[in-house]
């Protein structure tokens, strides 16, 4: 299967998303970004399956939760 990350600014907002998923049953786990070549410098992302790509994107903005791209949304 197919995996897409978000950007998060930190490691506490990056547990915050991933208990926010788990909590609607999506699985999800925080992996460290290569800083390498980034604008905006995150250094951790949230990795999910493509299949939940929309459900993800809801759940973040429903809960406040700060993300971003590589697309830059």
């Amino acid at each position: 299967m197919k995996y897409s990350t978000f950007n998060v600014p930190s490691l506490t907002v990056g547990l915050k998303a991933k208990k926010a998923l788990a909590k609607r049953g999506i699985k999800s786990k925080i992996v460290k970004n290569d800083l390498t070549g980034e604008r905006n410098g995150c250094a951790y992302a949230i990795e999910f399956y493509d299949k939940d790509y929309y459900d993800v994107v809801n759940i973040l903005r429903s809960n406040g939760i700060p993300y971003s791209t590589n697309s830059g949304d």
